[in-house]
């Protein structure tokens, strides 16, 4: 069986073609890997720090925490965040800091 050889008639625009997708490429790698948080010199994190008390869930700290009308599951995934929580397992006498929200 004989494998088709392939000629590049036009280098110049082969080139373009080749650089144009790499660009394209590197942009939508970029674009998922860019982590989007903003960070400023004068922006604080404003929390409160909970002793986590035997049979609490993040879920009830989260909901005794929140301001009305808030999304649980945005509090919860933000009180992760803050303490770098790889998991939503808390244990009892282990101190996590709660996000300080008010109804705006």
């Amino acid at each position: 069986m004989i494998k088709p050889k392939y000629k590049i008639v036009n280098r110049k625009r082969f080139n373009i073609f080749i650089i144009s997708i790499s660009l394209i490429l590197m942009v939508i790698i970029s674009s998922l890997v860019n982590n989007n948080d903003a960070y400023s010199s004068i922006h604080r994190n404003i929390y409160k720090e909970v002793v986590v008390n035997k049979g609490d869930t993040l879920w009830n700290i989260a909901l005794k925490n929140m301001p009305s009308g808030y999304d649980v599951r945005k509090m919860i995934h933000e009180i992760r965040e803050l303490n770098n929580m790889e998991s939503a397992n808390i244990y009892p006498g282990e101190i996590i800091k709660i996000p300080i929200k008010y109804n705006r």
